[in-house]
């Protein structure tokens, strides 16, 4: 069975657990404290070196940064949420990509900083500067889903990456129901299958 290192206030550790269900893999959920540094301490640390979460171990082999798992999870449990066609793969991971180079940076940061930082800790120029480059990935994203029911064609890994941080950008401080196309694209994503909610 896989185990998942796993915290229910993390958006990444999500993403690997609504593939995990939607796809009926069983799982063992591994709660990591991060906030009492758990992430960071020496049995963790022999699963991630880099003492993050999510990380996976599928029968001995461990696998970290959650998007790399959902490929892996995808290539060898349910190909349906990649694609049989080259160029439509290659949209998954330009896209898949983007996400952790554009989106969740920005979006996770900013809610990370509103919603557990004490206001005595939040740096209100970071934050604004997370903010605005988020709502200009957002943009793009709500521009590209004008017309597209998913990223690519079907329901895919990638809406499953794009989803939790996108979903939770209220709590970095930015209004998401501007966004017309994501929104009705989130509740797309909420209507699949086995879907389950972040909290």
């Amino acid at each position: 069975m896989i185990k998942l290192y796993d915290n229910p206030l993390s958006g990444n550790c999500f993403k690997v657990k609504l593939f995990l269900v939607q796809s009926k893999i069983p799982f063992e959920s591994i709660i990591i404290d991060v906030f009492k540094g758990e992430s960071r301490k020496a049995p963790f640390l022999q699963i991630n070196n880099a003492g993050k979460i999510p990380a996976i171990d599928d029968n001995g082999f461990i696998l970290n940064e959650s998007n790399a798992i959902l490929l892996y999870l995808a290539e060898k449990y349910n190909k349906n949420l990649l694609s049989e066609n080259l160029d439509e793969r290659g949209k998954i991971y330009s896209w898949i990509l983007y996400n952790k180079t554009s989106v969740d940076p920005n979006l996770a940061k900013a809610r990370a900083i509103k919603k557990f930082f004490p206001p005595e800790k939040q740096n209100s120029k970071e934050l604004e500067f997370l903010q605005s480059e988020g709502i200009k990935s957002l943009e793009l994203i709500d521009k590209h889903l004008f017309g597209n029911d998913f990223f690519v064609n079907n329901y895919s890994v990638v809406d499953i990456a794009m989803y939790p941080y996108i979903k939770l950008s209220y709590e970095g401080g930015i209004d998401i129901d501007i966004f017309k196309n994501i929104t009705l694209w989130m509740n797309r994503v909420e209507n699949t299958k086995e879907f389950i909610n972040i909290y």
